[in-house]
């Protein structure tokens, strides 16, 4: 496992000064923050944001939501999964919520709201999205196993149709990204400060000899981002030209992602 924290985590303004747009509502048993498409578009999906330490209440997560439903369209709520940190007293805090939020005890209640959701309509395609901290979460919702996957009326569904991760933490190298099957889409820096330049090269190995194993260069992709800093999805400093830029890029590559996978219906392959 990799170091829980980094100084990027708790700083950077990326859509910081933004207003979002969405609203507060208990969705299976969670109060989570709902962002909603432009009036007379329909949705193509769900997005589940798997958020970063700073949870689901930070600005910068919200209008990335808002970002989410308005473009691909969809309608993508960031759960309370657990509490957020604060930078306050960072390190008994940090302590705590590594505790709180250690993969036996969050990665369940992950898999709870999931399953609600899919069971709940079983024809909407579902993504998820994670950040940091959620981006274990994410990767591990790829997998091939009995968890992840649902009956409905005798008819069997994957929790997710796709996923994408930006700046993943707590990642164990090489295992949960060889056992990867659903469609993943990685964003991240070329020397990450949790995987750093050789994990990162071997993530991208990996992903790359899955796509060839099933004859698709498309199935799976990681884009690096030249001089990111980990947070640069979220909370990027938009006082740096190309922390912005890397920011705005990897919301494209998110897009994109979940514009293909709901609209062709590939994830179900």
């Amino acid at each position: 496992m990799q170091a829980p924290v980094c100084r990027d985590c708790f700083a950077g303004t990326l859509r910081g000064d933004a207003m979002p747009t969405g609203s507060e509502e208990v969705v299976h048993g969670l109060p989570t923050y709902v962002a909603h498409p432009n009036t007379g578009t329909t949705p193509l999906g769900t997005v589940v944001l798997l958020t970063d330490a700073f949870g689901w209440k930070l600005r910068n997560t919200r209008a990335l939501a808002d970002a989410y439903a308005k473009r691909v369209p969809c309608t993508p709520p960031p759960p309370a999964w657990r509490k957020h940190l604060t930078t306050l007293s960072l390190a008994p805090t940090l302590l705590r919520f590594l505790f709180r939020t250690r993969q036996a005890v969050a990665h369940p209640r992950v898999l709870a709201f999931l399953t609600a959701l899919r069971t709940a309509s079983p024809s909407t395609p579902v993504g998820v999205a994670g950040f940091c901290w959620g981006g274990l979460h994410a990767v591990l919702l790829t997998h091939d196993v009995p968890q992840n996957k649902v009956t409905v009326e005798g008819a069997e569904y994957p929790l997710i149709e796709c996923a994408f991760t930006a700046h993943p933490s707590l990642l164990s190298f090489p295992g949960h990204i060889e056992r990867v099957a659903r469609p993943l889409s990685v964003a991240n820096g070329d020397d990450d400060q949790y995987m750093g330049k050789g994990k990162m090269q071997t993530l991208v190995r990996i992903l790359e000899g899955k796509n060839a194993e099933v004859g698709s260069e498309g199935r799976h992709e990681a884009v690096v981002y030249p001089g990111a800093k980990h947070g640069f999805a979220v909370r990027g400093d938009r006082a740096d030209p190309k922390q912005r830029e890397r920011g705005e890029q990897s919301e494209e590559q998110a897009v994109r992602w979940f514009q293909r996978w709901f609209e062709r219906g590939e994830g179900r392959a």
